[in-house]
C-alpha cells in the first residue's frame, strides 16, 4: 500500500509558507507521493482572479518543480474538470487512480474546524486520512482541533496533527503588496522563481 498526499489550495500566489509545510508533510509521513492540487473555484472563498487558474498552476509548477528529490506532482485535475472545486470529487478520482493506496490530505486547522460544512463531509472522513496544519501561536484553535479530533476519533476516523513550522503570511497580504508594487523583502515570502513568473506577467499589479 502506498501513500499518497493531497494538498489543495487556490495558491494565489503560492509562497513559502505553503513550501514549508508541503514538504514537512512529504517527510513527516514518509509520503511516496504528493499531489499539489490548485483549485479552479473555490467552495469557501472568493478567489482574486487577476491570477488566472492556468497561471496559479504553473506558478506551483514552477515552485515545487526545483524539488527533485522529492516525488512532488502538481495536478490540473480541478482546473481542468471546471466549475466549483468540491474535494469529494476530487478524492473519489484519486481513489479510481490510485487503487489500494491510502490517501493523506493536508488541511488547514482553521479549514479543518469547519469540515461539517463541506459537501459529503461523513463520505470524506470515510476517503482519506486528514492531515491538520497549524497557524503559528494561536491556542485556542489548538484546543478548538484536538476536541474536534476527539470527537471524529471517537467514531473510527483517522485525523493526524502535522504539527509543522508556520510561516505567518497569507497569499491576500502578499496580492496587497503586489498590487501597490510594494515588492520589497518579498523575498522572504515568496520564492525566487514564483516571482519572476509573476513580474514576467505582471500579475496582481494595478493595470
Amino acid at each position: 500500500m502506498g501513500k499518497i498526499g493531497v494538498f489543495g489550495g487556490t495558491f494565489n500566489p503560492v509562497h513559502r509558507g505553503h513550501e514549508i509545510v508541503a514538504l514537512e508533510f512529504f517527510d513527516k509521513f514518509s509520503l511516496d507521493k504528493l499531489i499539489i492540487i490548485p483549485t479552479n473555484i473555490p467552495p469557501h472563498k472568493i478567489a482574486d482572479q487577476k491570477a488566472s487558474p492556468q497561471n496559479r498552476l504553473e506558478m506551483c509548477k514552477v515552485c515545487f518543480g526545483k524539488y527533485k528529490n522529492r516525488q512532488i506532482e502538481v495536478s490540473d485535475i480541478e482546473i481542468k474538470k471546471e466549475g466549483v472545486s468540491y474535494t469529494i470529487d476530487t478524492l473519489a478520482a484519486l481513489l479510481q487512480a490510485y487503487p489500494g493506496d491510502l490517501i493523506y490530505f493536508l488541511i488547514g486547522s482553521d479549514m479543518f474546524l469547519y469540515l461539517k460544512n463541506w459537501r459529503g463531509y461523513k463520505e470524506l472522513l470515510k476517503m482519506c486520512v486528514f492531515v491538520v496544519a497549524f497557524r503559528q501561536g494561536d491556542s485556542k484553535e489548538l484546543s478548538e482541533v484536538a476536541k474536534f479530533r476527539d470527537e471524529l476519533s471517537s467514531m473510527g476516523h483517522k485525523i493526524e496533527l502535522l504539527e509543522n513550522k508556520a510561516l505567518e503570511v497569507s497569499s491576500s497580504w502578499l496580492r496587497g503588496k503586489l498590487k501597490g508594487r510594494d515588492c520589497t523583502e518579498l523575498g522572504d515570502y515568496i520564492s525566487p522563481e514564483v516571482m519572476d513568473y509573476i513580474k514576467e506577467r505582471e500579475l496582481y499589479v494595478l493595470q
